[in-house]
C-alpha cells in the first residue's frame, strides 16, 4: 500500500508541475495593469495576412478535375428513346427528334425537338451494375439533336439532359455527344481540349470517347442499334463551374453570334423592351440572370476614350485573354470570332474570362484541300487578321506592344504544343478511333477514303506549324475590312467600305469591281487607285437585278487585303464578295 501511495503522490506532483508550467507558458502579463482581458495589448494582436484582391486572382481552375480521366478509354452509352408527353414538350418520335434543323442560311436557328429517354452506361456487354441508369425502367432524361451545321447531316450529334432524380455522370447532367461529321479524324475536338488541360490561366473541358447504342421504342425497336463513335465534351454550366473550382454563382454566357458590340437584342432581362428571341440570337445565358455587367463591358469597349489596356487588364483578365487568343491562333481554330467560346465572370469580381468551346474545326487546312473546300475560306482567316472584324480584338491588336505580348504567348504555347507533341498525341488517340471510324456505321458517312484519312491524321502536326507560321506572317499583312450595303442616292449608287489597316502605316488605295456574276468575269465597274472609302456609280450603269461587288485594299509595296464579306451562291462560297439588289 505504501508503494502505491508513493506512486500516487509522485503522479500528483508531476501533474501539478505540468499545470504550473502550462499556465506559465500560456499566460503573459498585460503591458498595462489597467488593460482588461477582453482587450489585449496592441502588440499582441495577431494581424491576419493581407487577403488577395479578388480582381487579381486570375483563372483559378482546379486542374485536378482531369486527374482521374483516361484519355484513351472508351465509354459505352445505351439510350432507349421513348415518347414523352405534350405537357413537357417531349411527345415526339425519335424520327421527329432527328428531323430538327438548327442551321439555316449559315445561321443558328432555335429549333429543338425533344423526346424522353432512358440513359444507361456500361461496357461492350451492355448496361452494368453500379453505373448510371442501370436499374432504370422509366425515362430519366431528355434527348435532342445538338449542333448547328451538323444538324443537317445524316449522322446527328445529341444532347442528353439527365433528370434531377437520375443523378449525375462524372458530375455532369448535360451530356453532349458529338459525331463530328466534318472531321475525318474524329479526334480534333478531343485533341483541342486535352492539349489545353495543362495550360495555366485558362479552363478546358473534360472529354471522352463514347460508343453510342440507341433503342428507338418510338419505332417499335426492341434491341439496341450501334450508332458508332462519338466524343463527349463537358458542357459549361453552373455544375461545370463548381466542378472546376470556379464560382457557380457567377456570370456565364455562351456566344451565339456576339461581337462585343451593343445591339437591339442586348438588353437586361428586366428591361420592358427585352426580347428573349433577339437576345438568344446573340448570347445564351447559363449563369446569373443579369446582363448589366456584360453591357457595361460592351459599352466600355465601344468608348474609344477608355484605354484598351485598361479594359484588357482590369475588366478582361489579360493573361486569360492572351492565352485564349494565342491558343486558338496556334490551333488554327478560326471559327472563334463571334461564337465557340463562353464568357465567365465570378459574382464579386469585375474580371471577365474566356472559356473555349468547340475545337472540331482546328488544324483543318489539309483536310479542306483534300476535300476541295479550301476556297471557302478567305485569305484573312488566319493569325491576327482572323480577329480583326471584332472591335475588342481590333482595338487590342492595333497596339504594337500588345502584338508583341501576343507573339510571346504564342511562342510560349508553341514550346509545348507543336508538330511533334500533336503528332504523338494524335497517334495515341488514333489507336482508339481508327477501328471505329473505318467500320460501320461511321465509314459509310466518313467522306474520305481510309488512305486520305490516314494522311490527314499524320499531317495534324504539320498544321500546327503552318498555323504558327501564318501567325507571324499576319503580323506584317494588311488587315481586312468590311464593305457596307450600297446606297442608292438619286441618280447614283454609293459603294462604301471601312478603312483597311496597315501595321507599317503605308499609304493604302482601293480597287472596286462590280459585276453581274460573283466571279467578276465581265465587270461593269473596275476602278483602281481610290484614295477614299467610297465610290459613286451612275445608276444607269446598274440596271435592276442582282449585282456583285468586291473591294481590294493595296499598300504601296503591293500587299493586298480583301474585305471580310462572304457570300454563298449555288453552294459555292465567295470570300471578299457581297451582293446588292438594284430595283428599277
Amino acid at each position: 500500500m505504501n508503494k502505491i501511495g508513493n506512486k500516487i503522490e509522485i503522479a500528483l506532483f508531476v501533474l501539478l508541475v505540468a499545470l504550473a508550467l502550462g499556465v506559465a507558458f500560456w499566460w503573459k502579463p498585460s503591458a498595462d495593469p489597467g488593460d482588461s482581458i477582453g482587450e489585449p495589448a496592441a502588440e499582441n494582436t495577431l494581424t491576419p495576412e493581407t487577403a488577395q484582391d479578388i480582381n487579381t486572382v486570375g483563372m483559378t481552375e482546379n486542374k485536378s478535375i482531369y486527374s482521374e480521366d483516361d484519355p484513351q478509354s472508351l465509354v459505352y452509352f445505351y439510350v432507349t428513346v421513348q415518347r414523352g408527353d405534350a405537357g413537357s414538350n417531349t411527345d415526339h418520335t425519335f424520327a421527329e427528334v432527328n428531323s430538327a434543323v438548327r442551321f439555316v442560311e449559315d445561321s443558328h436557328v432555335a429549333n429543338d425537338i425533344f423526346a424522353r429517354a432512358i440513359v444507361q452506361v456500361g461496357n461492350a456487354e451492355g448496361p452494368q451494375p453500379g453505373m448510371l441508369g442501370y436499374d432504370a425502367t422509366t425515362s430519366n432524361a431528355t434527348i435532342r439533336v445538338r449542333g448547328n451545321s451538323s444538324s443537317v447531316r445524316p449522322q446527328k450529334s445529341y444532347k442528353l439532359a439527365l433528370d434531377d432524380e437520375a443523378g449525375l455522370w462524372r458530375g455532369q447532367s448535360n451530356i453532349a455527344l458529338n459525331k463530328h461529321n466534318f472531321d475525318a479524324t474524329r479526334m480534333r475536338n478531343k485533341l483541342y481540349f486535352d492539349l489545353l488541360r495543362p495550360v495555366t490561366g485558362i479552363s478546358s473541358l473534360r472529354t471522352q470517347f463514347v460508343r453510342l447504342y440507341i433503342k428507338d421504342e418510338t419505332a417499335g425497336e426492341t434491341t439496341f442499334t450501334d450508332y458508332g463513335l462519338f466524343t463527349q465534351a463537358e458542357v459549361p454550366t453552373k455544375k461545370y463551374l463548381a466542378n472546376h473550382g470556379l464560382d457557380s454563382e457567377g456570370y456565364l454566357y455562351k456566344a451565339i453570334s456576339f461581337n462585343f458590340e451593343m445591339s437591339d437584342g442586348l438588353k437586361n432581362f428586366d428591361d420592358p423592351a427585352f426580347d428573349q428571341a433577339a437576345f438568344d440570337s446573340i448570347l445564351s445565358c447559363k449563369g446569373r440572370k443579369d446582363n448589366q455587367k456584360l453591357m457595361d463591358l460592351v459599352n466600355m469597349i465601344a468608348d474609344r476614350s477608355v484605354d484598351i489596356n485598361k479594359i484588357v487588364g482590369e475588366y478582361i483578365d489579360r493573361d486569360n485573354y492572351l492565352t485564349w487568343l494565342a491558343y486558338n491562333i496556334l490551333m488554327g481554330n478560326n471559327d472563334t470570332t463571334v461564337q465557340n467560346f463562353y464568357l465567365y465572370s465570378p459574382l464579386n469580381s469585375q474580371k471577365w474570362f474566356f472559356i473555349p468551346w468547340d475545337g472540331d474545326n482546328c488544324l483543318h487546312w489539309q483536310e479542306d484541300t483534300v476535300e476541295g473546300i479550301a476556297g471557302n475560306y478567305g485569305s484573312w482567316e488566319h493569325g491576327v487578321a482572323n480577329y480583326w472584324g471584332v472591335l475588342l480584338h481590333q482595338r487590342f491588336l492595333k497596339n504594337e506592344a500588345n502584338r508583341a505580348e501576343l507573339a510571346a504567348k504564342v511562342d510560349e504555347l508553341h514550346e509545348q504544343i507543336n508538330g511533334e507533341t500533336v503528332n504523338a498525341l494524335a497517334r495515341q488517340y488514333d489507336a482508339v478511333v481508327r477501328p471505329y471510324a473505318l467500320a460501320m456505321p461511321d465509314i459509310y458517312y466518313l467522306g474520305n477514303t481510309p488512305e486520305e484519312r490516314d494522311a490527314i491524321v499524320a499531317g495534324l502536326g504539320d498544321q500546327v506549324e503552318l498555323a504558327y507560321q501564318q501567325f507571324y506572317d499576319s503580323l506584317h499583312e494588311l488587315m481586312p475590312f468590311f464593305m457596307y450595303a450600297p446606297v442608292t442616292e438619286g441618280e447614283t449608287v454609293r459603294f462604301w467600305w471601312e478603312d483597311a489597316y496597315d501595321f507599317d502605316n503605308q499609304p493604302i488605295t482601293y480597287r472596286l469591281r462590280v459585276a453581274a456574276t460573283p466571279d467578276f468575269a465581265a465587270p461593269v465597274v473596275d476602278v483602281s487607285g481610290l484614295t477614299t472609302t467610297q465610290y459613286l456609280v451612275p445608276a444607269a450603269d446598274l440596271p435592276a437585278g442582282t449585282w456583285y461587288f468586291e473591294v481590294t485594299a493595296v499598300t504601296q509595296d503591293g500587299r493586298t487585303a480583301p474585305s471580310m464579306n462572304k457570300i454563298q451562291v449555288n453552294d459555292v462560297y465567295y470570300p471578299g464578295v457581297d451582293r446588292v439588289e438594284v430595283t428599277g
